[in-house]
């Protein structure tokens, strides 16, 4: 995790439950019955975890073509293409669930990596498989589902791969359909749509899957898992690509628009109830031959933060036809790296610094900082850093996953990077990196904190020796200490926190995540906000995918 400290120019101002049901592609309800299994608890857990409702019965599973796999693997469903195409069903719970918890937990992500004999390469390209937990009254409903984008469709269609996914390219029947492939990439038609990275609830009730696409903007049912439509942009705006993680609140949602031609970000902004992306200002890039990469950014209440990061978008690896190393981007050390912060009001940039060499996914959260007179003079952002190393997309290919042999190949991660008032900005470490293992990303917060200043922080981190994030982990950014929670051989997916309705405490809430087994089985975790204990699981029918991200949606 990194914080990044920005000088500025000062303040700009601006139901009850349905009976459980089964799906799957047969529609058929099959004789299997979901039966407790005995679980073994983490020492952290104090808790006596004991049955406190019946799981339902399952319909007929029809696994997938079987992947290869080598002597050395796990047996861990994460990397593990889905099993059949959507299920539903209530589940055993071990433990309490609270009684307030009362709504919906989404989680996106890649969950189907084959096409018939063919395996894909990367953790990115797999076809985006949405699971819903469903609480109320103590009681836990989940399900999956397959979002039906249309290069998801294709395949299953075709039989074959129809669209460019992240490192994967459609295979040419001959040199004119080369030539037509490339022509639909340069107009867009031939990227993927395929919305397998995160999931938001809009201001106004909708809920909408998203990628780094723009055409893979899908809108979904969050009670059944349907696929609705596109979520279609009533601006001219246009281009290709945006965050895939815009920011998202009851007023607003925001986000950043990659310019490749010219290049630099337009910060945009769109309201509850609209389609219409309106631009709040320009930043224009300090290097390179092209933007950095901007998966995600962060916002404080007044300013919009713009990362410029060293690993840009390349046109070139994207007209080919084999992934690079580095697939759809280049790294660009003598580009340097910037920060730079926008008003949220006036759009007007406000500081624009450099900082050493950065490589990050996520951003956590950003604030700022005032003097004794209410003036800002800073900007604290917060990101989960590897160090500057682009090995960590390598990292992420499905046979390195797969293949885990006892080597400690998870790459470093900083925790702090920040920006001290000057043209040029400082790399610190918030905490001591071995609280966390050294290896820290997937992180959630308490959403009313989103862009103040805040203390806790939840994350996946590392407990040596891994080549993934294996642990949860609850940081604590004035005590400058963590907490973690630990399964052996086990894969945790982001933990998300969920604050309790009322409460006065930062941390008073639950942690929800999803948890891949050594074994090949899975389960859903709660642990206690504050405590960081475990206070229950539900075991699902079978281990599913890893998954990326998620969103709450209350019960209204």
């Amino acid at each position: 995790m990194a914080s990044i400290t920005f000088p500025t120019a000062g303040k700009s101002f601006l139901q009850s439950f349905p009976p459980a049901t089964f799906k799957s592609n047969s529609e058929k309800v099959g004789p299997l019955l979901f039966e407790r299994d005995n679980i073994s608890y983490n020492k952290c857990c104090n808790r006596n975890l004991t049955a406190v409702n019946i799981a339902t019965r399952l319909p007929v599973i029809v696994p997938p073509q079987p992947e290869k796999e080598t002597s050395s693997e796990r047996n861990l469903a994460a990397w593990t293409s889905i099993r059949q195409e959507r299920w539903e069903g209530e589940l055993t719970v071990e433990g309490e669930i609270p009684k307030w918890l009362s709504g919906t937990y989404l989680r996106n992500g890649p969950g189907l990596w084959h096409i018939e004999n063919y395996n894909f390469r990367h953790l990115f390209d797999g076809y985006a498989t949405l699971v819903r937990l469903h609480f109320e009254n103590g009681r836990l409903i989940a399900g999956h589902r397959q979002i039906e984008s249309d290069a998801y469709k294709a395949a299953k269609r075709n039989k074959k791969l129809c669209y460019r996914e992240f490192s994967e390219v459609p295979k040419p029947d001959n040199f004119l359909s080369y030539v037509g492939e490339l022509a639909n990439l340069f107009s867009g038609a031939s990227l993927t749509d395929n919305a397998n990275t995160g999931v938001v609830k809009l201001g106004d009730g909708r809920v909408v899957c998203l990628t780094e696409t723009i055409k893979g903007s899908i809108v979904i049912d969050h009670n059944t898992l349907e696929t609705i439509g596109k979520f279609e942009y009533s601006d001219s705006l246009g281009g290709l690509i945006h965050s895939a993680h815009p920011i998202v609140t009851d007023l607003e949602f925001l986000t950043l628009l990659p310019d490749l031609i010219n290049p630099g970000y337009l910060v945009v902004r769109m309201e509850p109830g609209s389609n219409e992306r309106k631009v709040i200002g320009r930043v224009d890039c300090r290097g390179g031959p092209s933007p950095g990469w901007v998966h995600s950014f962060p916002v404080t209440e007044h300013y919009v933060v713009v990362p410029e990061m060293p690993l840009r978008y390349c046109a070139q690896n994207l007209l080919k036809a084999e992934p690079t190393p580095l697939y759809k981007f280049q790294w660009h050390p003598e580009s340097k790296g910037f920060m730079h912060v926008m008003c949220k009001a006036s759009g007007k940039i406000v500081a624009s610094v450099e900082v050493p060499l950065f490589v990050t996914f996520h951003f956590i959260n950003a604030y700022e900082v005032e003097d004794e007179d209410g003036r800002v003079t800073a900007v604290i952002a917060d990101c989960c850093e590897h160090n500057s190393d682009t090995t960590i997309l390598e990292k992420l290919k499905l046979q390195n996953l797969r293949s885990f042999s006892g080597e400690d190949v998870l790459p470093d991660a900083r925790f702090i990077i920040p920006l001290d008032g000057s043209p040029s900005g400082k790399l610190e470490a918030a905490l001591e990196p071995d609280h966390h293992g050294r290896g820290m990303d997937m992180c959630s917060i308490n959403p009313a904190y989103l862009g103040k200043k805040y203390r806790y922080a939840y994350a996946c981190g590392a407990k040596r020796p891994c080549n993934f994030p294996n642990t949860l982990t609850k940081l604590d950014l004035v005590e400058k200490t963590a907490k973690n929670w630990h399964d052996a051989g086990a894969i945790p997916s982001e933990p998300f926190f969920v604050a309790r309705p009322g409460a006065t405490e930062e941390d008073e809430g639950v942690v929800i995540s999803m948890v891949s087994e050594k074994s090949g089985d899975g389960y859903a975790l709660l642990l206690d906000g504050s405590t960081f204990e475990e206070i229950a699981r539900a075991k699902f029918p079978y281990g599913l995918p890893y998954g990326l991200h998620g969103c709450w949606v209350p019960k209204s």
